[in-house]
């Protein structure tokens, strides 16, 4: 990259010499993973320049202005059609995507993901989501856009050089309160597993296997095992909570019901009143309607009414809940109520046999319905485990498969590999700390309950218990009573947390030792040796996926060692001689030592996140970092809620800002993007390409067509830290193929598949996010996505870290480079000392 000498060595800034005006420049900063604020970012690279003085040129800082943006969805060119709401659509929108039907809708036959459609497979999804957002009436919107003005000045010549933010943070990451952390947690937890079913799912639509059968099958059973997980298991653990909530209250006030009797009267003729009034605005008539129904509760069966108006208040939670999650999540809804009426209805007939004047009565419902969903949960690892087991070997043998008619070298069983990966990753990591997460709260639900219901008799229905030790007790023979049923119950049914924890603790440790010299360097405590550190990291992706597969397959032998258990239990086979029942003596009695340590951790992290959460979420954002990471590659491609998608809400203010800068007419436009927003530009910039592209050859025009036509050939693309590759490329394979995409000398994508003449990639070789972009041609047969290294010969290739004195020779004729500046991580691209940062900024403004 050769730049213009504006001015000789000689000239001063004394201002002996008139200063010439020559271009006028704008510089878009988009900022990646971490805790910024509104101009933030802009404010950042303003201060590398002037701190800098890259290349000899001064920057002279200006003026700050906000301006605001409107910001209106951007038209999709696929309208999708209208589908009928019903059960079946929702039935299919929980297996995958719409957008692997034609058409996007429920209703739509299967979409091939095959070449040669008007839309590559990265824009037809970015116009998917677009589509969806359109029908869902999504609002217009408003953006406070940032800038900076700058003069970059040498000798007597002068730019003018306008430093814009496109801020997306906010339509992404999580606020600082406890309750949205919490939710989108939870979110994410099921999101893990959805991420890996589609990914197996695109994987199964390519080309290469859409006619596989054995791709098929492995998708097919990767969609049984999400949908069973999302929308069966977690609702199933969500009764045991609800029943919970039915024991504690009535257990508690079962000396004395009357003053819940008499808060019920008066609560429920309030209810009756105020939505009588709130329906028809008429004060009298409401008011006598609630005297009415509250008196009426007052003289009734106390027992009938605190019980049945008791469970309709919780019902209305539960409702309201659902509702929650079915804007994420379609089917939660009807699922769980079918799990709730059962509940309902088996507390409800028990509490009846109970024959009982009291609250006890509505205890033996509840204790009688906790049995049944108990009975459910086994019922259901029964039929899961071997359905694990298939999809294990399925998903082996399918990682093999080239395709029936992929051309050699074409690198399909590179991507057959990585989504298989991915599926299996998404799944266990979803599913264990799922299943950790419950037990963990199922310990401490089951202290409090216990303590309110622990002299209640109970003769339980299902899990009958043993036979009493102490001779003389003074239960009636068959009874135990509901603490003693419940202690056992919580014995039996978390004896396999110790089990669990052991299969997902090191894999964790996995991580955290690949991580933690990239960790060390972020710190400051690694600036040297930047070739081990990149060595070590890249070590780490490359055994990755056969660590993952090594737990999985641990992960369901003890999934089917579980289901025989049960099965046994269920039979009545005592397994205590046996060398089994030892073992699962011993990992119970482990698993409740670890719990309570579990539980005291739990509780403390809650009580302080609550207490204090907005000042932890302030001062030490790194606590929350790595959630706020994961959700921002979940937001790319989240489908829910319908109003709010992440991609379409944020590409469409990205538009607006391109739009208010081509207004301005600027020479040059550089985009200076880091982490995630490298990959939001690389999408978008592609779909908006190809947009104009089929608008040119279709002889027909739109406003992103004549955007791109002001703005693309201007375009100068700066990546740091970008995770094309070493992310979505490795795990999303089929949606970002391009990225790989193979010349037979180089392997990379090329700065015409995003619509730019030039693209430099900055990183550093601990980035554990993103580093290189380009590498010699590998053998792809022989290495996963997530293992391909800079290859030649077989050896590692580690690239020199470039100087800030070498950058005039750096580009040459290419129009794309790589840049190592050395050792460190995934942060501080833009801190003040990052002198080759600074230079090739300012060389990109000059070009």
């Amino acid at each position: 990259m050769e730049i213009e000498n504006l001015a000789s060595p000689d000239d001063g800034v004394d201002g002996s010499m008139p200063i010439t005006r020559r271009r006028r420049v704008a510089v878009i900063a988009i900022h990646g993973v971490a805790d910024q604020k509104l101009g933030d970012t802009c404010q950042a690279l303003a201060e590398l320049l002037i701190a800098q003085t890259p290349n000899g040129f001064v920057y002279e800082p200006g003026v700050r202005q906000d301006e605001i943006l409107q910001v209106k969805l951007l038209e999709p060119v696929q309208r999708t059609a209208m589908t009928p709401d019903g059960l079946r659509k929702q039935l299919r929108q929980s297996a995958g995507s719409d957008f692997l039907r034609e058409g996007g809708t429920a209703a739509g036959k299967k979409r091939s993901l095959a070449q040669g459609a008007p839309l590559s497979k990265g824009a037809a999804f970015t116009d998917y989501m677009l589509a969806k957002a359109k029908r869902a009436d999504t609002p217009i919107d408003t953006y406070t856009a940032p800038s900076v003005a700058m003069t970059r000045q040498k000798g007597s010549a002068a730019d003018e050089v306008d430093i814009h933010e496109m801020y997306w943070a906010d339509l992404s990451r999580l606020s600082g309160l406890v309750p949205r952390i919490l939710t989108e947690l939870f979110t994410l937890l099921f999101r893990l597993s959805a991420l890996g079913r589609d990914t197996v799912q695109f994987q199964a639509a390519a080309e290469a296997y859409e006619h596989d059968p054995v791709w098929r099958a492995l998708a097919w059973l990767q969609m049984l095992l999400d949908v069973g997980y999302s929308r069966v298991l977690a609702l199933l653990f969500l009764q045991l909570v609800m029943i919970a909530l039915i024991l504690v209250p009535f257990g508690l006030l079962l000396p004395d019901a009357n003053p819940l009797h008499q808060a019920a009267s008066v609560i429920g003729g309030m209810a009756a009143g105020l939505w009588h009034f709130y329906r028809s605005r008429r004060a009298v008539i409401a008011l006598a309607i609630g005297a009415i129904v509250g008196v009426c509760l007052w003289i009734a069966p106390p027992v009938w009414v605190d019980g049945l108006l008791w469970i309709a208040l919780l019902s209305l939670l539960y409702d309201w809940w659902m509702r929650v999650c079915e804007e994420r999540f379609t089917l939660v809804r009807p699922v769980g109520w079918i799990l709730w009426t059962i509940s309902v209805a088996t507390v409800i007939l028990f509490a009846v046999k109970a024959a009982s004047n009291d609250l006890a009565m509505w205890v033996w419902g509840a204790l009688s319905a906790l049995e049944v969903v108990l009975l459910l949960i086994v019922v259901w690892w029964m039929l899961v485990a071997p359905i694990m087991l298939a999809w294990l070997c399925t998903s082996i043998y399918a990682s093999h498969r080239r395709g029936a008619d992929s051309p050699a070298g074409a690198g399909y069983n590179v991507r057959a590999k990585s989504s298989v990966a991915t599926g299996r990753v998404g799944l266990f990591v979803s599913l264990g700390f799922f299943i950790i997460i419950t037990m963990t709260a199922w310990a401490l639900v089951t202290t409090g309950v216990e303590h309110a219901v622990e002299h209640v008799p109970y003769d339980p229905i299902v899990f009958k218990p043993a036979p009493p030790a102490v001779p003389g007790d003074a239960v009636a023979p068959g009874l135990t009573t509901a603490g003693i049923f419940l202690d056992e119950r919580f014995v039996n049914s978390t004896s396999g947390f110790s089990v669990i924890t052991l299969l997902l603790f090191p894999l964790v440790l996995y991580l955290v030792l690949m991580l933690l010299p990239s960790v060390l360097a972020e710190l400051g405590l690694i600036s040297q040796q930047f070739g081990k550190l990149g060595r070590w990291l890249t070590g780490g992706y490359r055994k990755l996926d056969r660590v993952a597969l090594t737990f999985v397959a641990a992960a369901v032998a003890t999934a089917l060692l579980a289901a025989v258990v049960l099965v046994a239990a269920r039979f009545g086979v005592d397994l205590a001689p046996t060398w089994l029942g030892r073992h699962l003596k011993f990992f119970g009695e482990l698993s409740k030592d670890w719990l309570k340590y579990f539980m005291i951790t739990a509780g403390t992290a809650t009580l302080a996140f609550t207490a204090a959460g907005g000042l932890l979420s302030r001062y030490a954002p790194w606590l929350r970092a790595p959630l706020d990471a994961a959700l921002d590659v979940d937001n790319h491609f989240r489908e829910f809620p319908r109003r709010a998608i992440p991609r379409a809400r944020i590409f469409s203010r990205y538009v607006a800002v391109l739009k208010h800068v081509a207004a301005q007419e600027y020479e040059r436009i550089v985009i200076v993007s880091h982490s995630q927003g490298t990959v939001i530009s690389a999408d978008l910039f592609r779909y908006m390409k190809e947009r104009a592209a089929n608008a040119k050859a279709a002889g027909t025009d739109d406003d992103v067509a004549r955007l791109w036509r002001a703005v693309g050939s201007k375009i100068m693309l700066l990546t740091a830290g970008c995770p094309l590759r070493q992310l979505y490329a490795a795990r999303f394979p089929e949606m970002y193929d391009w990225v790989l995409r193979d010349d037979g000398a180089t392997m990379g994508p090329a700065a015409a598949d995003v619509g730019v003449a030039l693209w430099v990639n900055v990183y550093t070789t601990g980035d554990y996010v993103g580093r290189w972009l380009w590498s010699r041609t590998a053998h792809m047969d022989e290495y996963p996505l997530s293992q391909i290294d800079e290859i030649q010969g077989g050896e590692t290739y580690t690239p020199t870290r470039i100087d800030a004195s070498d950058w005039r020779t750096l580009m040459g004729e290419a129009s794309v480079k790589d840049v190592s500046i050395g050792a460190g991580a995934h942060t501080h691209y833009f801190a003040p000392g990052q002198d080759v940062m600074a230079a090739i900024v300012d060389a990109l403004i000059a070009e």
